[in-house]
Order: structure tokens, then sequence, then C-alpha cells
């Protein structure tokens, strides 16, 4: 049972998005990206890249970039990388996890529901050469590929068949989706995606709709959320317990995440998890993002108390 993270990350105090698009060349972001990254790496076995930019622009943009293309929304290969991985691997690390915005999350966010098939062929494309670059380093072990709106959004309803032909490439890793909401899941079982991500820390009925004998029986495996990533949720729900303001004070916040996301909860989520799924949970991490924490101490509770449930769980 493998520990990884979704990707996003608190940017440092002081620090805004802005800077961070301004200054991506520099040796300032450099060392944030790189020490974002070994201290996620205290607590997960395979720590994605720090992802502190929007998840949306930091692909799209680059491949609606006429001068990067080699079609309409098709990147051109040598330009598909990943600054922040690059950074990374300027260190000697062990394992690195690499979260790509996927396909029909991109193609929704440009078109919305409405589907131009060979666009949306072509931003497939383009999503695997981001893959592709980031595999010619040997240390990344997991590709995942995220895509929210799949059963979250209304007008979004690909038919099984085109969900196949977007994902139909192998890869030398593992391959993730990581889903907001499993009701598509059954719609992944015969593409290259070989683990299915499921969040279920905050909504454990998610659990419910996924079926061991389908996944086992198509050789799947299963990335679970088995912590709350929701810290506004977990903040106000501390906030009116104890009638404080936990936002505005970070040993209050970092409380919080210690009461509601204890070691014994997340413990207990990883017990239920593999109860019912046994060897088919390969990896577990938090729900989803922490960009949305109020600092990267307070997330680091989070992966702390993440890492002493997996151990406490496996002794």
């Amino acid at each position: 049972m493998i520990l990884d993270d979704i990707g996003s990350f608190p940017l440092p105090h002081g620090i805004t998005r802005e800077w961070v698009e301004k200054n991506l060349e520099t040796r300032e972001y450099e060392e944030m990206v790189q020490r974002a990254f070994l201290m996620k790496s205290k607590y997960l076995d395979t720590p994605n890249y720090p992802q502190f930019r929007d998840m949306i622009s930091m692909f799209l943009d680059p491949i609606r970039n006429k001068e990067f293309q080699d079609d309409a929304y098709l990147i051109a290969e040598k330009y598909a990388k990943i600054r922040e991985l690059e950074i990374v691997e300027k260190m000697k690390v062990e394992r690195v996890r690499v979260c790509i915005t996927g396909a029909f999350e991109l193609y929704y966010r440009e078109f919305r529901g409405v589907i131009y098939e060979d666009v949306l062929l072509n931003i497939a494309e383009s999503v695997y050469r981001f893959a592709r670059n980031a595999l010619k380093f040997e240390n990344v072990t997991c590709i995942s590929f995220d895509e929210p709106s799949l059963g979250t959004a209304p007008d979004l309803q690909p038919e099984k068949e085109l969900i196949e032909r977007v994902y139909d490439k192998k890869l030398r890793a593992d391959v993730q989706v990581h889903l907001h909401n499993p009701v598509f899941y059954e719609k992944f079982m015969e593409t290259e995606i070989n683990v299915l991500g499921i969040e279920s820390a905050r909504n454990p009925k998610n659990l419910e709709s996924i079926d061991p004998e389908i996944l086992e029986s198509h050789g799947k495996f299963l990335r679970l959320g088995v912590a709350r990533s929701d810290v506004d949720c977990i903040i106000m729900e501390f906030n009116e317990r104890y009638n404080v303001d936990a936002w505005k004070d970070e040993n209050l916040a970092e409380l919080a995440v210690e009461e509601f996301e204890s070691v014994e909860r997340i413990r207990e989520r990883i017990k239920h998890a593999f109860e019912k799924f046994g060897e088919l949970v390969k990896y577990v991490g938090p729900d989803c993002g922490l960009f949305s924490f109020p600092s990267q101490k307070v997330a680091m509770k989070l992966l702390e108390n993440l890492r002493k449930a997996r151990d406490s769980w496996k002794a």
C-alpha cells in the first residue's frame, strides 16, 4: 500500500500564483519546489511534484499556444514538459508521481460539454506527450490523469468507447485516473489506466459503488483517498465547535487537522478499505490536493498523520 498525494501544495507565506508564473525560471522558484518536494518526501512513498500552478492553465496554455503546436491543440513533443518535474529531477530522488490534467478536463474547461472528437483526441495525445516526456526520468513510477469533472459535470457525458479511445495508450509506469465521483469508473475497465483513484475519506459511500470483482477481472487496482483534504470544512467545523477562528492562527488550524483527521480516524478508513478490497488497494493518500490548506505546516500535519496511520495499520 503506497502513500502518495494528488499534487497541489500550499504556497509559502507571502508567495502568490502570480509570483510563481513570473518566476518559473528563477533559482528562487527552483529552491521553493525542491524544498516542498523534500518536505512531502518525509512522509510519502511516492510524492507528486509540488503543483503550485493552476492545474488547467499549466497544461492548457502551452497546448493552445500556436507557436508550440503540431496541429490545433496538439503540442509538439519538445514543448510538452513540466517545469516542476525538471526542477525535482535536479535532486537525487527515489520515486516521483506526476499528475497531468486529463484530456476530458482540459477539453471541458475550453469547450464545455459538446464534444468534437478531433479536438479531444488531439488534446488526449498532448497529455500523453507530457506523460511520455515525464517517463524519460526512470524514477517516475506513477502518472496520474486528473479528471474531476467526469461524473460531476452533468453536461459532460462521454460514451465508454470515447473514454477508451482517449486512454488507449500503454505507458511503462502505473497510470492512475483521479476521479471525484466513481460513477464513471466502469467505463475505464477496457482502457490502459490500471489504477482507479477514488475520493472516499470525505464521502465513504463512494466505496459502495465499487465492485471488487469487476476490478479484479479487468486487472485494475485502486488509489483511495483516506484523509480528508476539504480543509475549509474541517476548519469551519472546528471553529463552530470551539468558537474560535483557526484561519487566523496556524497552530489552531493544525489542531483542527489533528482532531478531525487523527491517526486513528485515518487508520480506520485504511482498515475498512482493505477489508473490502484487500490487495486491490495499491495506493492511499489524501482525497485531493492540499493547495487550499492555510500553510505548508498544516498540510504536513495531515501527511504526518497519514504516514503514522498507514505504518501502524501495517504493524
